[in-house]
């Protein structure tokens, strides 16, 4: 996938994991303009807290370059583990940025990111007849 979308200025490339749009480690420093690392240590200290399969995934090295680059080379080992987060993990990370250039890219990635794709549902949804509208909500009322 080659989509890009910029935030506060800086380019990332759009990236999507079981049917959700996840970012890197590298992806949130970057963006937010932090250290090299600076998120890895936030997930390290706090992965208790976070849910394999909801808040992240985990993959190998190799894994991340066959499914977003398969043409570059892996450099190092191809079987050190690496994460992509989902919205509600990338939110739990930047919990502990306070900055007010964080402040902004969370709203932006929230906004212009991950809940971008949900777009095409909502505008099925406004194709919706009155009565299928009421037909589906007394489906979801009996059920």
């Amino acid at each position: 996938m080659s989509e890009i979308v910029t935030i506060e200025n800086t380019e990332m490339q759009i990236r999507e994991y079981d049917g959700q749009r996840v970012v890197t480690l590298k992806d949130i420093d970057r963006v937010h303009m932090k250290k090299t690392d600076t998120a890895k240590k936030a997930f390290q200290k706090y992965k208790k807290h976070f849910v394999l399969g909801t808040d992240y995934f985990e993959l190998t090295r190799k894994e991340l370059g066959e499914r977003y680059s398969p043409n570059e080379k892996i450099v190092g080992n191809p079987n050190i583990k690496t994460y992509l987060f989902t919205e509600s993990g990338y939110l739990m990370i930047v919990k502990v940025f306070t900055d007010d250039l964080s402040w902004a890219v969370q709203r932006q990635l929230v906004n212009s990111y991950f809940r971008q794709q949900q777009l095409p549902v909502v505008e099925q949804c406004s194709q919706l007849t009155l009565e299928e509208i009421i037909d589906w909500k007394l489906s979801v009322a009996v059920a």
